[in-house]
């Protein structure tokens, strides 16, 4: 029987309910004792050992973490199975649902808390944004779920992004270059201030004044205020019309003008919790407005509204697809 079908399986949700009970804390003498004559009836044993087999494989990308930043699983366990009474089976039933999608509990974890950022020098929570003043003088603004290590040394300073984005103000030294890295090259400050984000296959740098120098394997460019490139090791691609709005996000807005819904959904991800889908087909259409990032219920309702899409919740998974 595969994971969809278990789910739908009566004895399954009786499997669930059990579970429920026993994480709650809750459960009596007699409790455990009607779950041992509810366990030797024909059939129950098979589903409960199915579920408990699908939570622990959803489990098993949080419990590697837990080996290296203790108390993890610990934290896991209270945000999936410990809400309010009339939640609790719920949230447990949506843990099975994103297991069933692919979507392992160490990823839905990972919306609350960023595994990365355990180990990064500075980062942001989802929904956070953050000024840093640096030793040099210069600064950071991180965008939310922003991961960054700091390598600062006589002859350089070196900002390693890790994952979303930030921009950087940039004191003047010539003595040390500033540059931000992240996997698919290198963006070196030759004025005051610049945004680079860094994404799945490629990163955006965009100067918001003066200029910088985009390094990668497949050669550099100087960009002036205004210009922005896409660029990894295969190539830098000068982006088309003004990025400016890119950096809408400092002051909590989106800002869309005729986008892929797709980069929508892209931009938005830092600031929810839960996980976003968009079909395939639903992903290209355009986009064009002006949105909150720190009401990302409200901005989904507003696409929902203006887009041939429907946006449906299931607990903290989010699909959006064509009507």
């Amino acid at each position: 029987m595969n994971a969809r079908k278990a789910l739908d399986d009566p004895t399954a949700e009786e499997a669930i309910e059990w579970m429920v009970l026993l994480r709650s804390g809750e459960a009596t003498p007699d409790d455990y004792q009607r779950l041992s004559a509810w366990r030797v009836r024909p059939g129950n044993a098979q589903a409960w050992e199915r579920i408990q087999g699908m939570l622990q494989r959803s489990f098993a990308p949080v419990l590697e973490v837990d080996a290296r930043a203790q108390g993890q699983a610990q934290a896991v366990e209270r945000i999936v199975s410990r809400p309010a009474p009339a939640g609790r089976r719920k949230v447990l039933r949506s843990t099975l649902a994103l297991a069933i999608a692919g979507i392992g509990t160490g990823i839905l974890v990972n919306r609350f808390h960023p595994l990365l950022a355990w180990r990064s020098d500075l980062h942001t929570a989802t929904g956070e944004r953050q000024r840093v003043d640096l030793p040099d003088g210069s600064s950071l603004v991180l965008n939310a779920r922003t991961a960054v290590d700091i390598d600062y040394r006589p002859g350089l300073r070196r900002i390693r992004l890790q994952q979303v984005e930030l921009i950087a103000t940039v004191a003047a030294d010539p003595a040390r270059p500033f540059v931000v890295e992240t996997e698919h090259g290198q963006a070196r400050a030759l004025g005051t201030r610049f945004l680079v984000r860094h994404e799945a296959q490629r990163s955006l740098a965009l100067v918001l004044e003066h200029s910088i120098r985009v390094d990668t394997a497949a050669g550099e460019d100087v960009l002036q205020a205004g210009q922005a490139v896409f660029y990894n090791a295969r190539a830098i691609e000068r982006a088309a019309g003004d990025m400016s709005s890119r950096a809408a996000w400092v002051d909590g807005m989106l800002v869309v003008d005729d986008q892929p819904l797709a980069d929508v959904v892209e931009a938005l991800r830092p600031y929810r919790a839960g996980y976003v889908r968009v079909s395939p087909a639903a992903s290209q259409l355009r986009v064009l407005g002006a949105f909150p990032l720190d009401d990302t219920d409200n901005l989904l309702r507003s696409l929902a509204q203006t887009m041939p899409i429907s946006v449906r919740h299931v607990g903290p998974l989010v699909l959006i697809d064509m009507k």
